[in-house]
């Protein structure tokens, strides 16, 4: 699938994900089983649940299908990028305001530490984490991980 087309497929669904209060991570499509596979990953503040998925899958399906954008057969996916996937963008960080946090730090002498807390702020150039030791600025270019941490 040329870049073109996935520009038009986006627009199209982003209406249809901010309906949702969704937004858009990444964007992917591929041949699988001779038809196209288009992979919409979604987040939103608090997480996105399946339901939720499903009724966004079934809008954008129905919107390429009146665009008549797609020659053949596709499937498309609107899914959760999942617990596990790593945290880089500023928004990223902003979507888990309030969320545990594992992070990955370096310092400026190359050496590596963890931290474990709450994200309570996104700065410009920093995020501000509560842990038992207190609440710390952490310099956005120390960090080297970060992901919500998995608690159960």
């Amino acid at each position: 699938m040329d870049a073109e087309l996935l520009v038009k497929i986006q627009t199209l669904a982003e209406p249809i994900l901010a309906e949702h209060e969704m937004e858009l991570v990444e964007l992917t499509a591929r041949p699988q089983g001779g038809q196209q596979f288009i992979r919409f990953l979604v987040d939103r503040v608090g997480g996105v649940t399946i339901q939720q998925c499903a009724r966004a899958n079934r809008r954008i399906g129905e919107t390429l299908d009146a665009a008549g954008l797609m020659e053949g057969s596709y499937t498309v996916e609107v899914s959760s990028p999942g617990l596990d996937r790593p945290l880089v963008s500023q928004r990223d960080f902003e979507r888990a305001l309030g969320e545990d946090l594992d992070l990955t730090l370096q310092d400026a002498e190359g050496r590596a530490s963890q931290l474990q807390g709450m994200l309570l702020a996104v700065q410009r150039e920093a995020l501000v984490v509560k842990t038992p030791a207190g609440n710390l600025t952490v310099p956005l270019a120390q960090v080297r991980a970060a992901k919500k941490a998995l608690r159960w």
